[in-house]
Formats: structure tokens, sequence, C-alpha cells
């Protein structure tokens, strides 16, 4: 009963209206899914563009002043010739070394969280790319049931029909046939709509409105991967958090070191007998009031304490996260375990049994169309449940706040 899946053919004219109706379909994997999510989607190309930013940053560890340039003229500061000196000269002013290198490693851990920022969306981004996919193929499966049971109906409707009129069905019967045929069609029409909406939002998340279809496929268990807090990109990123902080302070410490003033110039005037007077000087600047760099020293300190609570906040929170999903999961095992146990063989036997007793006269059509129906309904729950439990293995499997 769950072999030969229809194919969800997804073409839907607010999407299409600008493509050629002999385009082709392309039929959509999901690695295909996330591949063009990753390639294509907004957000996800915003956290790209903010790790080449901060590479390009990097580089602006070794940022030096402008470069200073000067004449000038003192009458004080004669030659040989007995003529004043005219100077022109270049000075150039630098911190103390270890602040460009505390500021290399600043920017080099500001490149790693831009990484880890964008492992992290990348998680989120497969996520729900994961979702949506497997929720328009669990739409699908569950379509194909109501189908069939709209061709079960729909076959017996002439007979139900002919039955009446022979007086061997009541007029409240065929009603009530009616009715059940009427609400099943009703529960398509719902499913058209819900496999509209996640069409449209894995578009959205592939920012692609080229129409795909979905392979044929059964609904299966998906598996648990149990990867390690330590391994998640938000904890990876709350602990580069805090590295960064620390950088931060010993640059803002290494600024309280002197910084260095090289000045190079030369003397002389245009007067008979003028000489060159080659000279330089090496300056410190050395903070005298440095109030303000230590109310920065004192806030990065805390910027620090801040960063290690909130990594272990993080990780309380993804530790009862996960624990909280493991104990949904282990709740829609036991749901699945009577499925695959009792339930699924318990729909092929009424199934079976309903089409030989109504074959041999035993139960009429109306009983054989209900035994059908209840078999059906057995497997359309289990499906119900395979997705919930699908859901949350996903949600596992990509644990984020």
């Amino acid at each position: 009963m769950r072999a030969n899946y229809l194919v969800l053919i997804i073409a839907f004219a607010s999407f299409t209206k600008h493509a050629n109706a002999d385009d082709p379909v392309r039929a959509l994997t999901l690695i295909d899914a996330v591949e063009t999510a990753i390639k294509n989607n907004i957000e996800y190309n915003n956290y790209t563009l903010a790790l080449e930013q901060s590479k390009i940053l990097r580089k602006s560890a070794y940022t030096f002043e402008k470069t200073q340039f000067f004449i000038g003229q003192d009458k004080n500061n004669v030659a040989d010739n007995g003529h004043p000196l005219n100077i022109f000269g270049i000075e150039q002013s630098f911190n103390f070394p270890s602040v460009y290198a505390n500021q290399d490693k600043l920017n080099k851990t500001s490149v790693s969280l831009a990484e880890k920022e964008l492992d992290n969306q990348r998680l989120r981004l497969i996520k729900e790319v994961s979702q949506a996919y497997y929720n328009i193929n669990y739409i699908t499966n569950k379509e194909k049931y109501y189908r069939h049971l709209d061709s079960i109906y729909s076959n017996l409707k002439l007979e139900v029909e002919k039955n009446n009129k022979a007086g061997k069905t009541s007029a409240l019967e065929v009603l009530n046939f009616r009715a059940a045929h009427q609400q099943i069609l009703i529960a398509i029409d719902h499913l058209r709509y819900d496999a509209a909406t996640a069409t449209k939002k894995l578009m959205l998340l592939m920012n692609d409105n080229t129409p795909f279809t979905i392979p044929q496929m059964e609904c299966v268990e998906l598996i648990i991967s149990n990867q390690p807090l330590r391994m998640n990109p938000g904890v990876q990123y709350k602990e580069l958090l805090t590295q960064m902080h620390e950088n931060q302070l010993k640059v803002e410490k290494s600024l309280l070191l002197p910084d260095i003033t090289l000045s190079i110039y030369n003397g002389t005037n245009r007067f008979p007998m003028a000489k060159n007077y080659l000279g330089y000087e090496i300056g410190f600047s050395i903070p005298i009031l440095f109030s303000g760099q230590k109310a920065k020293i004192k806030s990065d300190k805390i910027s620090i304490s801040i960063s290690e609570n909130e990594k272990e906040d993080l990780q309380r929170k993804l530790k009862f996260k996960r624990e909280e999903l493991m104990n949904e999961i282990k709740k829609l095992r036991e749901s699945l375990n009577y499925f695959t146990s009792t339930g699924i063989k318990l729909s092929e036997e009424i199934s079976q049994n309903a089409k030989n007793d109504y074959q041999s006269e035993k139960i009429d059509l109306f009983q054989y169309v209900q035994s059908i129906e209840n078999a059906i309904t057995i497997e359309i729950e289990y499906l119900d449940w395979l997705s919930k439990y699908n859901n949350v293995v996903l949600e596992l499997n990509h644990l984020s706040l």
C-alpha cells in the first residue's frame, strides 16, 4: 500500500508565470535543495559577505597614523656660512609593536567569529530546507492515501445509487456515503493548499522560483546524529567571543605602552658655502592621564565575564532543549513502535479481509468501505506520527536556540 507513490509536480502560477511552457521541470533532491539554498539564500549570503568583510578588515591591524611632512626656518639655527637653516623633513608615529601584534590577533579572532556565525547560519538553513523538503514529501504521501480513498468512493458511487434505486440501501446510507466522500475531497483540497505553502517556503529558502518535482520516495525514519554540545556552532561561537574580548583586553593594555615617533630631517640654505645638515629625532609618547584607558580595560574585563556567562547559559539551555527533544523522541518512538509492530500489519489484514468478505458477500458495500477507510486511516496516522518524529530529529540534529 505504501509503494508506487505519486510524483508531486509543483508548478504554481505565481512562480511560473514568467517561465516558458516548454521549460523542463527539474527533479529536486534534498542535496540539490540544500546546495541551491546555500548558493542563493539572501540571508545566508549576507553572512558570507560579513565573513569576507572580516577577512579584509584583518589587514587593518597594521594601521598607522598619517605621515607628517614639515618645513620651517629657525633663525637661531645658523649654518657655518652664517645664515639660518631651512629645515624640511618627515615624521611618523607608531604604536608600541605589541599593539599591532595584539590587534592582529583580535582581527584574526573576528574572522573566526564570522566563520562560526556562518556555520551556525548554515546549520539553521539546512534544518529549515530539510524540514520544508520532507514536509512536501509527507504531504505527497498523505495525499496519495486520500486519493486512494477517493478512487474507492468514486468507483462504488454508481453501485450505491443503483442499490438505492433497487431498494437495497436506504436514503440515509446514501447520504452518509456522499458525506464521507465529500470529507475526503475536502481533505485533498486542504492538502493541496498545504503543498502550495510548503513549496513556496522551500522556494523562498532556496531563493529560486524554478518549478521542480519531488522524486518518488517513502517517508522513512531519520537517524539521530548525537553530536556533542561542544561541537555545536553556537557554543563554539560563544567560546570565540570570549577569546575576542580577551584579545581586546590585551590591545587596550598594550595601548598604555609608549608610542614611538621618528623624525628625519635636513637643514640647508641657498647661500654660498651651504651644506646639508642631516638629523633625526626619536621620541616617546608616555600616557600620563590614562583614566579613560583604564575604564576601557575594566569594561573589557566585564565583557569577558559576560561572554563566559553567556556561553555557560547557552550550554545549559542547549542541554535542556536536547533533553526535551530526546524525551519527545521517546514518546513518539512508542507510537511508531505500535504502528511498525502492530498497526501496519493490522491495516493490511483489515484491508485484505474486507476485500475477501465483500467478494464473498459476508459484508455489504458500506461495511467494506468503512473497513477500507479504517485501514487507510491507520496508515495515515502512522504517516502523521512519522512526520512529527522526523521533525524532532531534524531539530535535534541541527540543535540551536
